[in-house]
């Protein structure tokens, strides 16, 4: 009977630590148009090291600007991952504000819906000791020239 009690609780404890590590969500596509809701938080431009988007260019450094309207996704939640997202546009917006960013990085520690923005960026929703703000997003074309144009020039805006 022990070796019994002993196996049910090894089969649990298996069970429990397999439900943990194997939560996953549903990818979904990059829509242009359709509005999601998440929160915003900020990082310093400047600080982007090691940048997944430009791995995909084989060259993992961009030397970004602190100025630069930039943006962070966990790009695993959405279909193609880091090809598919990556230097795409968003429009995300706070209350009356919005911006347009550039995804140039992943955030494997944001949930779906999380948008890190660079400083420059979040400054245009909420001040900055604010940290965290709500917010509606949404994939935009991304304007390749203008006063808007606040991101790296390469590569080249897609054209969608």
């Amino acid at each position: 009977m022990q070796y019994s009690k002993f196996t049910l609780m090894v089969i649990m404890t298996l069970f429990v630590l397999l439900s943990t590590f194997t939560t996953t969500e549903a990818a979904t596509k990059v829509q242009f148009g359709k509005k999601a809701s998440g929160k915003a938080t900020w990082f310093n431009g400047g600080d982007a090291e090691d940048v997944a988007c430009y791995g995909i260019l084989q060259n993992k450094n961009v030397d970004a600007k602190d100025s630069w309207h930039i943006a962070a996704m966990r790009l695993s939640q959405f279909t193609g991952g880091v090809k598919k997202a990556c230097f795409e546009c968003l429009r995300v917006t706070a209350g009356s504000r919005s911006v347009i960013a550039r995804i140039i990085d992943d955030c494997s520690s944001c949930s779906s819906g999380h948008v890190d923005l660079s400083l420059s960026a979040f400054t245009k929703l909420a001040p900055k000791k604010q940290g965290v703000v709500k917010i509606t997003y949404e994939f935009v074309r991304c304007p390749s020239s203008g006063d808007n144009l606040k991101w790296p020039k390469s590569p080249a805006v897609k054209k969608n």
